[in-house]
């Protein structure tokens, strides 16, 4: 059984495995910084980081935000050793079944075999991509606007809300001014 444990400062006794995980699975260009992730852990209500955790050994982690229309999942790693025996899909399983509002991803374009695997890993979890251009504005800095896919647990709420959804990513999550 995978547990949820609520990370709420970078002082937590899993957040050095934590981070380092999060450094070493995502460019930099998507994720923050030690101390962005300080900032949204002291200050950002809406911002949930989790370690996972499974027989006592930290095995991923998994991060939200909880909006009143939507919850986004911003991250999910698994740690290279617990790849490839259902953790991800059986935490994204468990958080589905927790929330009532829809689900909203962000997902590489499909360049390589590695971006393809990813959508079509939550594809098999029941979110489908949403056709609208969407591109992530950077976490830090002036860095580009990085192409990128939006997927949602309910299709018809992500196309019709899709304004929505894009200025409360742009906006809240990033602190991106468009």
């Amino acid at each position: 059984m995978i547990n949820f444990y609520k990370i709420t400062s970078v002082d937590d006794p899993f957040f050095g495995e934590f981070y380092k995980l999060y450094s070493n699975s995502f460019p930099a260009s998507e994720r923050r910084s030690w101390g962005g992730l300080d900032l949204e852990l002291k200050f950002e209500k809406r911002f949930c980081a989790h370690a996972l955790i499974q027989n006592d050994q930290f095995v991923g982690l998994f991060n939200y935000w909880t909006f009143d229309r939507f919850f986004y999942v911003e991250h999910l790693a698994i740690s290279p050793v617990f790849r490839n025996q259902k953790i991800g899909t059986n935490a994204m399983e468990i958080f589905k079944s927790q929330v009532s509002l829809p689900i909203v991803i962000e997902v590489e374009m499909p360049s390589n075999s590695e971006a393809i695997n990813r959508i079509r890993f939550y594809e098999d979890l029941g979110f489908k991509v949403i056709s609208h251009y969407y591109a992530q504005p950077p976490y830090e800095g002036t860095a580009f606007l990085l192409p990128m896919i939006l997927m949602s647990s309910n299709y018809h709420f992500a196309n019709t809300h899709f304004e929505l959804i894009k200025n409360t990513l742009y906006n809240d999550v990033y602190h991106f001014e468009s």
